[in-house]
């Protein structure tokens, strides 16, 4: 029987798919694990991050409360750890962008403001928008002088689910990889019965 080109080709594509399900149940493995840990050490963690928000909350009241000990210099570093006091960015505000502009071109007219800084202060740059020039069809793309290029077929090699951790199931009745691991795994015990299923999987054990 001859072999065709296409039946290599889904050779292929079940190899790729095969190797996928096989990372796929790693990664998953590895984000139990992870979860088990986070699970352990997140009461620790929630109570250092409380105690360093009250220190940092203490900090800041003493700073607030003594800024003469900021005049020069303005901060200080301890143990990596810079405090003091910095001048904050004020926030600007004006009625509106129109009556802004025209005052910046009134006071570049009388020589108040320079042409530079009057270019500077105001932002008009018209340009096209692309994703907009994608939906217009080529007559109109070629009148406006828009030219296509590497609008050429290639390879597309693509999961349908979009997720190496999420394996979709085939349409078989037969059971994904995925989901016979999964049930394995969940009649494994924990430790060394479980390391089993698991090598058992992704063909590291018979």
């Amino acid at each position: 029987m001859t072999t065709t080109p296409l039946d290599t080709m889904r050779k292929q594509a079940a190899s790729y798919a095969a190797a996928r399900d096989k990372l796929a149940a790693l990664v998953q493995a590895m984000k139990d694990e992870i979860s088990t840990v986070e699970r352990g050490a997140m009461p620790d963690i929630l109570r250092a991050a409380r105690k360093i928000a009250a220190l940092h909350n203490d900090l800041a009241a003493d700073i607030a409360a003594h800024p003469e000990c900021f005049a020069r210099p303005r901060t200080i570093v301890v143990d990596g750890l810079k405090f003091g006091l910095q001048k904050q960015r004020g926030k600007m505000t004006w009625d509106s962008d129109e009556q802004l502009v025209a005052r910046i071109d009134k006071l570049a007219a009388e020589g108040a403001l320079t042409h530079e800084q009057a270019v500077m202060l105001v932002v008009n740059q018209p340009r096209p928008v692309a994703a907009a020039l994608e939906q217009l069809d080529g007559k109109l793309l070629k009148r406006l002088g828009v030219t296509v290029t590497a609008d050429t077929d290639a390879p597309l090699i693509k999961s349908v689910d979009g997720d190496v951790e999420r394996p979709s199931a085939p349409s078989s009745s037969r059971p994904s990889r995925a989901r016979r691991w999964r049930r394995e795994q969940g009649q494994c015990d924990q430790g060394a019965e479980r390391q089993g299923c698991r090598a058992r999987y992704l063909g590291f054990a018979p």
